[in-house]
């Protein structure tokens, strides 16, 4: 790959913004994965269980699931970038309060609420991109965005975890916290928060799915009723396309976070490798992810993004089934997870294109917010699940059982593409 060929893929119509929200997003991913590099040095300054350490990760993430969708209304109505920014400053301030905590209450305090302010960035940073770039480059844009976040997750461990071992872990997450602040602060002063594209909406879309109240009604309301009325705060359409964001969002995270919550589990398992070996696999694997979002990313905006995302789903089920027969050699496995990372991730710039392509700017806050619900959800479900079952049938089997989930998502998608051509070939 060439130089310009490199450039090309970073060749978005909107740089400041796209790379401003993009640090936005690695900030909101260092942050993310703060905890698990110091969770030993947790439990042995408090005497904690595996079960509470394990809750305040769970905590943290549990945030993210709930407030994903009211956040994402939120931000129809004040504005991504004032969001962002105190999205992230909060998130630095529960950190801030969690490195001086004299106690496990008030360490789970400070993690809660680290946890609120980072559920307010995905639905307003990527209904962001969305609203500032043009339809031929959001594909390199979303591309782009995903990559900073897995460079922050990738950050995480070295940067945080490193930093406990050389000081203490106060000072490691001290030092995150101000990270966070300061970029909160930069962020604001540099993303022109008064711009159009950043105006919240003053009038939500009308729909035909939600009739007015008649005349004379005696305030009773059907369960039907209720829903509809619930639904009309997000501002989004009633209509099966959200739906479908929301499935291919639920599949994408059920694999990834399969894939990446046992993969030194399974990888130890499968090949007797040290569990340093394979951690050192896993980098491999997520630096092989972190270039699939800026080169799938670019292909969405050149090819059929239903039929890509058919062939992403597909191609993943397919390689993470055939690790099982791969040579447990060093040298053919580090080229086998950088492949298999590619895999594993193409399908996810692929979904926040599409849900670009749908989004509104009066409720694209909303549907972000209801995508991202879909991941918090699918990642919570996806690990205890595979865990379950990894229970039952061995840990050797555990990416089988994932690639299972990739194929119904790929069969699915390629169903529905068929439907969608053969509905407009008889309109």
């Amino acid at each position: 790959m060439t130089a310009g060929t490199i450039r090309e893929q970073f060749n978005v119509t909107n740089t400041r913004e796209v790379a401003l929200v993009s640090g936005a997003h690695a900030t909101n991913e260092l942050f993310s994965l703060a905890l698990p590099p110091i969770l030993p040095l947790l439990i042995s300054e408090f005497g904690l269980s595996y079960t509470r350490a394990g809750l305040l990760v769970t905590v943290f993430f549990s945030m993210y699931a709930i407030l994903q969708l009211p956040v994402g209304a939120v931000a129809d109505r004040l504005g991504q970038t004032r969001l962002i920014a105190v999205g992230i400053a909060v998130m630095g301030a529960g950190m801030a309060l969690a490195s001086v905590a004299p106690s496990y209450p008030v360490l789970l305090g400070g993690v809660a609420l680290s946890g609120v302010g980072g559920s307010s960035y995905h639905p307003a940073g990527m209904s962001l991109i969305s609203d500032v770039e043009v339809a031929e480059t959001e594909g390199k844009a979303m591309g782009v965005h995903e990559l900073a976040g897995m460079v922050g997750n990738m950050l995480s461990p070295v940067v945080i975890g490193g930093l406990a071992v050389v000081t203490d872990w106060r000072l490691a997450l001290g030092a995150t916290a101000g990270i966070g602040i300061l970029y909160a602060g930069a962020f604001a002063l540099l993303m022109a928060p008064a711009s159009s594209e950043d105006a919240p909406a003053t009038t939500a879309p009308s729909s035909p799915s939600a009739p007015s109240s008649p005349s004379g009604a005696d305030g009773r309301r059907g369960i039907k009723r209720v829903v509809v009325d619930a639904w009309a705060v997000t501002r989004i359409p009633l209509a099966w396309w959200v739906l479908g964001l929301f499935l291919a969002k639920l599949l994408f995270t059920l694999q990834s976070y399969g894939v990446r919550t046992y993969f030194t589990s399974y990888v130890v398992a499968r090949t007797g490798l040290s569990a340093g070996v394979a951690n050192g696999m896993f980098f491999v694997f997520l630096a092989g992810s972190a270039l699939s979002t800026v080169g799938f990313g670019a292909l969405a905006d050149r090819f059929d993004r239903l039929d890509l995302l058919t062939a992403a789903f597909l191609g993943s089920g397919g390689l993470i089934a055939a690790t099982a027969f791969v040579p447990a050699s060093v040298v053919v496995l580090v080229g086998w997870f950088f492949l298999l990372g590619v895999a594993v991730y193409a399908s996810l710039p692929v979904v926040n294109t599409l849900a670009s392509k749908y989004s509104e700017r009066e409720f694209s806050g909303s549907l972000f917010g209801v995508v991202q619900t879909a991941s918090g959800l699918g990642g919570a479900v996806g690990p205890v699940l595979f865990g379950a079952l990894a229970s039952r049938v061995g840990v050797r089997s555990m990416f089988p059982l994932i690639a299972v989930v990739c194929f119904v998502g790929g069969l699915g998608f390629l169903a529905t593409n068929r439907y969608s051509q053969e509905s407009r070939s008889t309109a």
